[in-house]
């Protein structure tokens, strides 16, 4: 009996479904009665069925795809039985598609010359999806119309968000590439006038030790430029691409400000710089030990360029309660408030205390690797005073 009743209301169902009028009419005995809750009730005899399934058809022709959950069988008589059932539907409407969750089914089969019959119907919707006099809800319709235009709305806003980025991509490569081309050529000119010149005059030069020694040291120079720039476009390049993520390891301050300090010294030697440092020993933080050093040598590159010569610089390496500050300290030419506003909206280079020569992107490179270490990069400046330069990193 339980397997016969579940057929015949599957029957009835898949023809339901597949908006089979005929089949779906002749699931129903001739006395049936539904009652429909929701916001309302409603109630359809076997004589408004035939009008509520046609009208149902037209404004949902297409069929849709249903799961029941739960389908139980509960016996009544020999001839009668409970059925009960929840099921997951998806409609097709022209205006979209909707669903309906967890909707509970609830029916009196009777046994007529044989066959199982649905004598009485129970439709339970959930309340927010149905509105009075709704055969098929339309309620449910324009909740998904809004939802779907929250979502295009939302969809939109990051669009011309990223359409943002980009303008500002481009204009900050427009800005790069004049940059570059004006500060790759210029080196690479002297370079090659100063190689023709030693090649032309190659037996006075080298008869001449302290001439010969002049245009090597300008070489020198050259080369040191070229090697900043090159690296500082890499570490650009590489700052822009969505493949670089910081690697956290517990690496010592200490050493690695060393490190940093030495690859420079030959730099800060030369301009008679009085360094000093003052990290404590063994401190350790969190962080990504090669973006940390891209970002100490490029402040100390500057801390260097804008002292001036018997300058002082000051290394500093302070605990605090959340973070670990590393403090970059100069004497030198400093900056106005005015430079300060626009120091790190566009790429800009200025010459040193020794005419020496940048690439704009040094300080734009260590902001954006300062963030991508979860932490804060802090700048204050006076002309003619110095200027301090402050990483804070989370401990």
């Amino acid at each position: 009996m339980e397997e016969e009743v579940k057929q015949a209301y599957l029957k009835y169902f898949e023809s339901y479904v597949q908006r089979k009028f005929e089949d779906t009419l002749s699931a129903f005995s001739p006395d049936f009665n539904m009652i429909g809750t929701g916001i309302d009730e409603f109630s359809v005899t076997y004589q408004h069925s035939a009008e509520l399934f046609r009208r149902e058809f037209s404004q949902a022709p297409v069929p849709f795809t249903y799961q029941f959950k739960v389908l139980k069988v509960y016996p009544i008589t020999n001839n009668s039985t409970y059925i009960m059932g929840l099921v997951d539907m998806r409609f097709v409407l022209p205006t979209g598609e909707f669903e309906y969750t967890n909707n509970r089914t609830t029916a009196i089969l009777r046994k007529e010359n044989g066959q199982w019959k649905i004598l009485h119907g129970h439709w339970s919707q959930p309340a927010e999806w149905q509105q009075e006099g709704e055969s098929v809800p339309l309620s449910a319709v324009l909740k998904q119309n809004r939802e779907l235009k929250s979502q295009l709305l939302i969809k939109q806003q990051e669009l011309e968000k990223q359409n943002q980025q980009l303008k500002e991509m481009n204009q900050s490569l427009s800005k790069l590439f004049s940059i570059v081309s004006h500060d790759l050529k210029s080196p690479f000119n002297a370079f090659l006038g100063i190689t023709d010149l030693m090649l032309m005059n190659f037996e006075d030069d080298f008869e001449n030790k302290e001439y010969f020694q002049l245009r090597l040291q300008l070489l020198n120079d050259l080369a040191h430029n070229l090697y900043d720039l090159t690296e500082n476009l890499l570490n650009w390049a590489k700052l822009n691409s969505t493949a670089i993520e910081p690697k956290f390891r517990e690496v010592p301050i200490d050493s690695l400000i060393q490190k940093q300090v030495n690859t420079l010294r030959p730099i800060w030697q030369k301009k008679r710089i009085k360094l000093t440092e003052e990290v404590p020993n063994e401190l350790m933080v969190n962080t990504d030990p090669d973006m940390l050093a891209v970002i100490i040598r490029n402040l100390l590159t500057n801390a260097i360029k804008f002292s001036y010569p018997q300058g002082e610089i000051k290394i500093e390496a302070i605990i605090g309660s959340k973070n670990i500050a590393i403090k970059i300290a100069d004497n030198g030419i400093g900056m106005s408030a005015e430079q300060l506003k626009s120091l790190f909206k566009d790429y800009h280079s200025t010459r040193g205390t020794d005419n020496e020569k940048g690439t704009g992107i040094g300080l734009v490179t260590c902001k954006e690797l300062t963030k991508k270490l979860r932490g804060q990069l802090k700048l204050t400046s006076e002309p003619n005073k110095g200027t301090i330069v402050i990483v804070e990193l989370p401990k």
